[in-house]
């Protein structure tokens, strides 16, 4: 099922399911014992726990197998100081100044269970922040650190709800990739997967700074 149906296959039946549920109370008659009306509760609580789902899947890419998520390059603009340029698949284009030795991507990755994977809906992704970190222990206690959010907030936030509460038929997964280093002209891709990110070095910059810092 692709990204865009499984969003309005799932709002459709939300809507449904919290309007059935809402009808029962104009006609009390139907409610005839306490476990038909616990059944309507049901109801509109399962539909409006779909359409949660269905509006959070909207601000979310479809990942389906292992796929290039973002470019990121950097340019040295002074010690320790670098301008890094993301590039991400679905348009979204940041150029910032990061400070540190090392670069990293966050990602919100949501998987889907139970009745959903049986609709076969497609995990979805978000990049969240992009950061620095130096490698220095001291510096990273004390000097200034910059981090860049990708993301706007979404209310209510599933992802963080699941990590709260363990909620049923979601599984929230944390993104975050290992920190890469910065190096002069260095391109690398993000790649993603249900389970998480790997930073693939493009060119020759970005090699020998991994080759290094593997060292």
């Amino acid at each position: 099922m692709s990204h865009t149906l499984a969003i309005i296959v799932l709002a459709a039946a939300g809507a449904v399911m919290v309007i059935a549920g809402l009808l029962f109370f104009r006609h009390p008659r139907w409610l005839l014992t306490w476990i038909k009306g616990t059944a309507v509760f049901g109801v509109i609580l399962a539909g409006l726990y779909v359409l949660v789902i269905a509006v959070n899947l909207s601000s979310y890419h479809s990942l389906v197998g292992l796929q290039t998520a973002a470019s990121i390059s950097t340019q040295r603009q002074a010690e320790q100081i670098w301008q890094v340029s993301l590039q991400s698949q679905d348009g979204l284009s940041v150029v910032r100044t990061l400070q540190g030795d090392q670069w990293q991507i966050d990602a919100r990755i949501l998987r889907f269970t139970g009745p959903f994977r049986w609709l076969d809906i497609a995990p979805g992704y978000r990049l969240e922040q992009l950061s620095g970190r130096y490698t220095s222990l001291e510096q990273e206690r004390s000097a200034p650190r910059t981090s860049i959010g990708l993301a706007e907030g979404i209310w209510p936030d599933l992802w963080q709800w699941d990590r709260q509460f363990n909620l049923p038929f979601v599984e929230a997964v944390d993104g975050s990739m290992t920190f890469m280093p910065m190096r002069d002209g260095a391109v690398f891709e993000v790649k993603l997967s249900s389970s998480g990110l790997v930073a693939v070095p493009v060119n020759e910059q970005a090699r020998e700074a991994v080759q290094f810092w593997n060292q």
